[in-house]
């Protein structure tokens, strides 16, 4: 089985770590990575069990990506990924990106993630280990500073003028 692993710490507590993550994606997810036939509005996480895991595009399109499988606030959440390895939506299709937040000291947090079964996703695999590190770079970022400021917000505002399908 092979899977993209990667180890943070945000100088937040768990909690809002949690919810940076789970309730605020949009905030710190790239724009230029996306699935949608038009540019990146808003992306969605639905944070519940059984929550949608999509985009919303300028034409009003929804793009699926997964759902949230399991969802315990504050400490744990498994995603289904269901993008196969051209970037399409896939309902047969489940890797399992798997995230938890552990309690360093009460304003550090050690989030970590893995993304699991992506040798069902062929050679794409080869650059999700870099967009995976892009994203939690952003995200670790909007967690610890409360915005996105200086080199990140740069890459982050970059990411919306290249704005790429994926």
């Amino acid at each position: 089985m092979m899977s993209i692993k990667k180890e943070l710490t945000v100088d937040v507590s768990q909690e809002t770590a949690f919810r940076v993550f789970s309730e605020k994606m949009d905030l710190w997810w790239p724009r230029s990575h996306h699935v949608g036939k038009t540019p990146l509005v808003k992306m969605v996480l639905e944070p519940k069990a059984q929550g949608r895991w999509y985009s919303i595009h300028q034409n009003s399109e929804e793009s699926a990506i997964g759902y949230v499988q399991d969802f315990k606030p504050n400490s744990h959440l498994l995603l289904i990924w269901q993008l196969n390895g051209e970037f399409q939506y896939d309902s047969a299709l489940h890797t399992e990106v798997d995230i938890n937040f552990t309690v360093k000291n009460p304003e550090r947090t050690l989030v970590t993630f893995e993304h699991r079964n992506i040798e069902k996703l062929g050679k794409v695999i080869d650059g999700m280990n870099e967009g995976w590190s892009l994203i939690l770079d952003l995200y670790a970022k909007l967690a610890s500073v409360g915005k996105l400021q200086g080199e990140a917000l740069k890459i982050y505002q970059r990411t919306i003028l290249e704005n790429p399908c994926h």
